[in-house]
């Protein structure tokens, strides 16, 4: 009797020691086609699910505004803040290298406004943004939207209204604007032909916070690994297939671990 009792014990904690351990990312629920909350996938999400599975872990993604990410990471609720920078002061321990780019740019029609340049001229068009944009932008930024009358900042980005004539300018991430602009009903007015004009600054990035210095080393080791195998060439393929999804958002990896590196690493 004691000897199966024994046996039973021991086959438990057997069970227990080999399930996945879990660790939680807060991601921002905003910026489709990265991170898509209602399919829980994303080119982000996908990227870091295969990464910590490489590992043995298990990637588990809460989704939430971008004003609660870092809130979150504070209050425990998740162990991974994706929007962290070195300046700031966090709880937990950052990446060694930033992790995605947003390199953001103002978007407009060839037809009516086939040049701006600088951020200056925002002032005169009628301009609309993604939500937080003038948070996040820089000073000359918010000194060329803030007395706009004719600026907004919907909480879903409103790509269409470019190509419907209800706003001169978009400001927006490529792929996350055109990813908007497939996905909302409207019909296409006229000329499509589409300036990207780069007159807001260097694109930002952005370092991952973990609570531990063990999921950090998890983490990056599982991106290594996902490199070495050439998965993260199959994912890249994927997203640019069914989105037209470019590598711009995860160049700071590529500038990492890429064996043939963009311009300018």
């Amino acid at each position: 009797m004691m000897r199966a009792a024994i046996l039973a014990l021991l086959l438990c904690c057997t069970v227990q020691a080999a399930e996945p351990v879990h660790i939680k990312f807060g991601m921002q629920d905003d910026i489709a086609p990265f991170v898509m909350p209602d399919r829980h996938g994303g080119l982000m999400v996908d990227v870091l699910r295969d990464a910590m599975a490489t590992q043995g872990f298990v990637a588990d993604f809460i989704y939430l505004p971008q004003k609660r990410t870092e809130g979150a990471l504070r209050s425990g609720l998740v162990d991974v803040f994706t929007g962290g920078k070195p300046t700031m002061a966090l709880p937990g321990v950052i990446g060694h290298w930033p992790v995605t780019s947003f390199n953001n740019q103002a978007i407009t029609r060839r037809a009516t406004l086939p040049r701006l340049d600088s951020v200056s001229d925002l002032s005169r068009y009628r301009v609309t943004a993604f939500s937080g944009a003038a948070t996040m932008l820089g000073q000359a930024y918010r000194d060329a939207v803030q007395h706009n009358s004719r600026y907004s900042e919907p909480l879903t980005l409103q790509s269409p209204l470019l190509v419907l004539k209800q706003v001169d300018v978009v400001i927006s991430q490529k792929d996350i604007f055109h990813y908007y602009l497939d996905r909302q009903s409207y019909l296409r007015d006229g000329d499509f032909d589409l300036v990207y004009h780069d007159i807001l600054g260097k694109p930002n990035e952005y370092w991952f916070v973990f609570r531990t210095a063990e999921q950090r080393d998890t983490f990056e080791r599982g991106i290594a690994a996902l490199y070495k195998s050439g998965d993260i060439d199959r994912i890249f393929e994927r997203y640019n297939k069914a989105y037209g999804t470019s590598r711009d958002f995860f160049r700071p990896l590529d500038c990492q671990f890429a064996a043939v590196k963009p311009k300018g690493c």
